[in-house]
């Protein structure tokens, strides 16, 4: 991205404590602010190489952090088809961090997809994409430039990125303090070093997407029969495997007309996990349309962008379940 005039000597103003490396592999520079967004300080966009490519992710700093303070940091991981603005404005976390002041990244997938595991998704999966090294680079690099508290680092995202943030939580579980995403599950095998820690997935029980049910075909990405042949609750069933959770039937942690919240509390290293279901909720489990949503469109990635027509806060009840984890607890 170019830029000029005035706009330069501003974007190398706001950027240049953000500059730095994301791997050792990594000789990018930091590129400016998106013109955008430039009327809100919140925010902002940088951009560096990694294995030969351009990786964005746009940034929200809540104006009321202090540098000299340490503050959760959130990754917040887009879909397949949607990218980081889009993203962004849809789950709601925009709000939730500045109420309650942490650090949001919203990072761009490639061609609008991630690599998140065996067999998904789009041409990231493809292509074969780095796409856990350059999110676990994202991480230090953050950690390194902004006032974070790394003990208090958080992953979520939606369908493809839900995925996603299931692959770092395996990979990487010594980083992250607790994880939780919406409608998706976990397509990749835990890292043998692997230690629980805390999961909450959502999922729309109308999801005909990602269906809720087992042995659902995924269809929209023109895979084989054996693509989805887990659900939720099998979902949750694995987690509580991976996490050596007591119990061999689920508890009710929370029951309302029209959603309720299941899952396992007596798990080790105090790793609970939770399923929240959405009754009425298809793969769109947000309190708002995508904002490429429109209703006449017969495109399911398009009717999947409906919001949950109950206006369940699906975002804030993940977060108070995110932020009540700590690594040093």
């Amino acid at each position: 991205m170019r830029v000029t005039g005035l706009v330069l000597v501003l974007t190398l103003l706001l950027l240049a404590p953000l500059s730095g490396c994301i791997s050792s592999g990594d000789n990018g520079e930091a590129i400016g602010m998106n013109p955008d967004t430039l009327g809100n300080e919140i925010y902002s966009i940088e951009c560096k190489e990694y294995d030969g490519l351009e990786r964005c992710w746009k940034l929200l700093i809540p104006n009321s952090i202090e540098k000299d303070s340490a503050v959760p940091l959130l990754i917040d991981i887009h879909g397949y088809t949607q990218d980081m603005d889009k993203h962004s404005n849809l789950t709601g976390f925009d709000d939730i961090a500045q109420e309650e002041g942490f650090i949001v990244a919203y990072p761009n997938g490639y061609k609008n997809s991630w690599n998140a595991g065996d067999i998904c998704c789009g041409d990231a999966h493809e292509d074969e994409i780095d796409d856990l090294g350059f999110l676990l680079g994202l991480v230090n690099h953050l950690i390194e430039t902004q006032p974070i508290d790394d003990d208090r680092i958080y992953v979520s995202g939606w369908s493809n990125g839900c995925g996603m943030t299931q692959m770092l939580a395996v990979k990487a579980s010594e980083l992250f303090a607790a994880v939780g995403c919406m409608s998706f599950y976990l397509i990749t095998s835990p890292d043998q070093n692997y230690t629980p820690i805390p999961f909450m997935e959502v999922h729309g029980l109308l999801d005909d997407l990602i269906v809720y049910g087992n042995a659902g075909a995924l269809y929209i990405f023109d895979q084989e029969d054996n693509w989805a042949k887990e659900g939720a609750l099998q979902n949750l069933e694995d987690w509580r495997k991976m996490n050596n959770c007591s119990g061999v039937i689920s508890e009710v942690i929370t029951v309302q007309p029209d959603y309720d919240i299941r899952g396992y509390s007596n798990c080790e290293n105090g790793a609970e996990v939770r399923l929240m279901t959405l009754n009425y909720g298809g793969h769109n489990p947000y309190a708002k349309d995508c904002p490429d949503y429109q209703a006449d469109s017969p495109d399911d990635l398009i009717w999947s962008c409906r919001k949950n027509p109950t206006d369940i806060d699906s975002s804030r009840i993940l977060w108070d379940f995110l932020s009540g984890f700590s690594k040093s607890d």
